[in-house]
């Protein structure tokens, strides 16, 4: 099960709105005959390329999977109907899948066809490498990850806006590394004007990068053509959510201009936004800033995970650009609690990874 779960991680920020699955076939003498792993949404399935590289070695053996089976045609066959045909005798999976099309029919289809079924090894570790996909199946809410780069007394940018840079190239090299198993990058247009980022990703040795998908809350349609985000191409539109009524001049040719909703505070509603890129195929979101945007999505909820690299340096001007940035009046029994995952030195700067505390909430059924 480990190494489904080794093989299924290879493929972060690829499968979606699939989830990440790995697959290891063991022959009746404990050898193992193939493996596979989904490597992109519209290709085989892990148990699908297992079995296809095991061909007749699979008949008798034990079928290895991170995720239940799936049961269902979607743009490939069921993975559940190609074991049976296939011969295998025992399946050990992790945990159930949640999506209502399979919800346990994957592991009803096996158990009719005489295939031992096994629940549960590792199901812990498969929980967290499926977070995103989980997330999406039972609450329609992507798994969004917030990331902070601030001072030890939490600046992000001095008053004028300026933040390069605040953490050194260790932590820069990781926030490379993030973007390139997340779904969707998603800034807020004060970041945009303030840092022109490109949101892509560079400067990392594996030859297996992609840039993730760009989403800009620009309410009123502000950015002018020198932005970087702007530029996209046919294949990965850089989505723009706005006001409704905002009118978009040429520079937004490119984009996916997208009319938000505005929730009770007469903003943009953030809730709606995620479950917006839920529907676009998204299950996981790198939040990277700035203050205002990030407070909003923690204090309403939205935050599961947390990449808070802090450098050692002070920035003590009252006028400079807070981490999190609220006008909302809070008490200390207000506020918000996460988990220590890892403290770490990361070149010059400090990572803190957190995660909410209750994230299980949303995996579904668990065994």
């Amino acid at each position: 099960m480990a190494r489904c779960l080794e093989l299924a991680a290879q493929a972060e920020g690829r499968t979606a709105p699939n989830p990440l699955v790995g697959s290891v076939i063991v022959d009746a003498g404990g050898i193992i005959v193939a493996e596979g792993y989904h490597k992109k949404a519209g290709m085989l399935h892990a148990e699908a390329e297992a079995l296809e590289i095991a061909g007749d070695r699979a008949r008798g053996a034990t079928l290895y999977v991170n995720l239940e089976p799936c049961s269902h045609h979607g743009r490939t066959p069921p993975c559940a109907e190609a074991i049976v045909k296939a011969g295998i005798k025992k399946v050990v999976a992790a945990i159930a899948d949640p999506n209502p099309k399979v919800a346990g029919s994957g592991f009803d289809l096996l158990r009719e066809h005489g295939i031992e079924v096994v629940l549960g090894p590792m199901q812990e570790e498969a929980l967290w490498l499926n977070r995103g996909f989980l997330k999406v199946q039972t609450t329609k809410l992507p798994w969004l990850t917030l990331k902070m780069a601030a001072t030890l007394d939490g600046r992000i940018a001095d008053r004028q806006g300026r933040s390069k840079w605040i953490t050194g190239e260790g932590a820069r090299h990781m926030v490379q590394e993030l973007r390139n198993r997340y779904d969707c990058v998603l800034v807020g247009a004060g970041t945009v004007k303030a840092d022109n980022p490109r949101l892509n990703v560079r400067e990392l040795a594996s030859c297996d990068c992609r840039d993730p998908k760009k989403v800009i809350i620009d309410p009123h349609l502000s950015l002018d053509p020198s932005y970087h985000v702007l530029k996209s191409d046919d294949e990965n539109k850089t989505i723009v959510y706005h006001r409704p009524g905002a009118e978009p001049g040429d520079q937004y040719a490119d984009c996916d201009l997208v009319p938000a909703d505005i929730d009770e505070d007469g903003r943009i509603d953030s809730r709606k936004l995620l479950q917006d890129l839920t529907s676009r195929g998204i299950n996981t979101v790198l939040c990277e800033g700035g203050g205002k945007l990030a407070a909003n999505l923690l204090l309403k909820d939205l935050v599961d995970e947390i990449y808070w690299f802090t450098a050692p340096k002070l920035l003590p001007d009252a006028g400079a650009v807070l981490s999190t940035n609220s006008a909302e009046e809070l008490a200390m029994a207000d506020i918000l609690n996460y988990e220590l995952l890892e403290s770490k030195r990361t070149g010059e700067d400090v990572l803190i990874h957190l995660r909410r505390k209750d994230y299980k909430r949303d995996a579904g059924s668990m065994p």
